[in-house]
């Protein structure tokens, strides 16, 4: 029972809260201390993230031959011959001539309308129950059903043959929807305006050099119902073509691969077209471009946060002391409180000091041709205004004529990967570095995806202050109880000295009454 002030008349509620008020200001401290840790590992967490992007990035860019080895073609007649080329494809001129034929695939079709005269018929609806439009022509097995097997040829000549079952539901266009699934490779669909059917290869030129490419022997439906027969079959072709001087060259298909050189013939020709083959000096200096810019970003931004002042009279705020400010009040507050948390902080500085010299070493990739030893011979150096925080500064004059005089040496300039550090490539130098640096703030900060805090230093002492905040709120509990305890007990004590103090007076009132009679 705790008596509230009915006694002594003082406002027992509102002293209780003034005096608890007073006993957990430690509390405060505590909660903004873990409050702090909490928004510190945010921070050491959002440039880790940066620092995997960008080593990703890395990965994917300067340190990927498809981009520093990129090639572009020219033709001198693109109508007639067109090409693109791969990374490993040799500089040099092409010429093609003699295009005596384009490959085509082969392909059959109705020799006749599939539909007697003046018979209606739906290809969505049964094909069984519309028999009367084919003239009662079906070839059913004992269950009934349609059956049917087709053969085509793989691209060694070998047989690939499907056999096809299907119920009295099934329709035209069903059917044909199941031969383009299968794996003939084979195309087919239905003309309503004629009542015929069409079938092809899906791709050109000759996989079977001693007959048919579609294959109908022995099924009725195919070459009986749907008319396709061995006779109506236009043959398929290579295309034939002269490279080089090399005559009598053939290909499957109009587009094919020769030496890296991706070649698409568009159309027969007889007088010669060239292909030139080069470096793309735009595209390897876009690349590098590309890591420089992001590079630069990143040491921004974690320069920034290093170099950042930290408030100290600006802790954390508690949501106590959010429900006493606006919001304007709130945003000011946080931008001093968020404010150089990791500053000159020796995880996240040595990351950038290591960076740098792995910037500026000499790379020796081993080749005894190798053109350039040191970024500042691609143009690449740092800038001389100290509040660019060692921004890299690109010539970009210097860095084209470097591309388009030895695009393989500016490539193992970002890429070499040696054994030494010395044989590494300035971009698997730093992938190498912030590898290392990732491991390091996630034994510090942890990832998004621990489960549990005990796996990471900070996640350690959050869980402590955590510790620290409920057992001191344990501790106010019993602080609390007690000053209840003693306002309870001075209450009831008053009471009673009250009702002593009644009874005496009530005493002396009777006692007095008696005399005056």
């Amino acid at each position: 029972m705790r008596l509230s002030g009915f006694a002594s008349g003082m406002d027992i509620n509102q002293m209780v809260s003034d005096l608890m008020q007073a006993e957990r200001q430690p509390l405060q401290k505590m909660q903004q201390d873990q409050q702090e840790l909490i928004l510190k590992m945010g921070e050491y967490r959002e440039v880790n993230r940066a620092f995997m992007d960008f080593r990703n990035n890395a990965f994917d860019g300067v340190m990927r031959r498809a981009n520093m080895d990129s090639k572009q073609v020219s033709s001198s007649n693109e109508s007639l011959v067109s090409g693109t080329a791969s990374a490993g494809a040799t500089n040099g001129t092409y010429t093609i001539s003699d295009v005596t034929q384009l490959a085509t695939a082969a392909y059959n079709f109705s020799g006749e309308s599939i539909v007697e005269d003046g018979a209606e018929f739906d290809p969505n609806d049964s094909l069984i129950g519309q028999e009367d439009a084919f003239g009662g022509n079906f070839d059913l097995n004992e269950d009934g059903e349609i059956e049917f097997s087709m053969t085509t040829y793989d691209e060694n000549g070998e047989e690939v043959t499907e056999t096809f079952t299907f119920d009295d539901e099934a329709s035209l266009n069903d059917i044909l929807d199941s031969l383009n699934r299968s794996e003939l490779g084979v195309q087919a669909y239905y003309d309503t305006q004629s009542g015929r059917v069409s079938l092809s290869r899906t791709e050109t030129g000759v996989f079977n050099e001693e007959g048919p490419e579609l294959n109908f022997e022995g099924s009725s439906f195919l070459t009986d119902t749907l008319h396709l027969n061995e006779e109506n079959e236009v043959d398929a072709q290579n295309a034939q073509f002269t490279l080089n001087g090399l005559s009598d060259m053939e290909r499957r298909s109009n587009q094919f691969e020769i030496d890296g050189l991706n070649i698409s013939l568009n159309n027969t020709f007889d007088t010669p077209v060239t292909l030139e083959v080069s470096n793309n000096t735009e595209d390897i200096f876009d690349t590098v471009m590309e890591f420089v810019d992001e590079y630069n970003e990143l040491i921004e931004m974690v320069d920034g946060k290093v170099s950042e002042e930290y408030h100290r009279d600006y802790a954390p705020l508690t949501d106590e002391q959010r429900r006493e400010m606006s919001e304007h009040e709130i945003e000011l507050w946080e931008e001093r409180a968020n404010s150089g948390l990791v500053r000159n902080d020796r995880l996240l500085t040595g990351a950038l000091d290591q960076m740098r010299q792995d910037f500026y070493g000499t790379v020796d990739s081993g080749d005894p041709n190798q053109t350039f030893e040191l970024i500042t011979e691609l143009g690449i150096t740092t800038s001389e205004v100290y509040q660019d925080r060692g921004r890299l500064v690109v010539d970009e004059d210097k860095l084209r004529s470097a591309i388009e005089e030895d695009p393989e040496s500016v490539y193992q300039m970002f890429a070499a990967d040696g054994d030494e550090y010395e044989e590494q490539g300035i971009a698997r130098r730093i992938r190498d570095t912030l590898s290392g640096q990732i491991d390091m703030i996630s034994e510090r900060a942890g990832r998004s995806e621990m489960a549990s805090n005990q796996q990471f230093s900070i996640g350690r002492e959050i869980d402590q202050a955590q510790d620290r905040i409920t057992n001191f709120e344990r501790r106010m509990q019993q602080v609390e109880q007690r000053y209840w305890a003693q306002f309870t007990a001075m209450e009831q004590a008053m009471a009673e000295a009250n009702a002593q103090a009644e009874q005496l007076m009530s005493l002396g009132g009777g006692m007095g009454g008696g005399q005056m009679m």
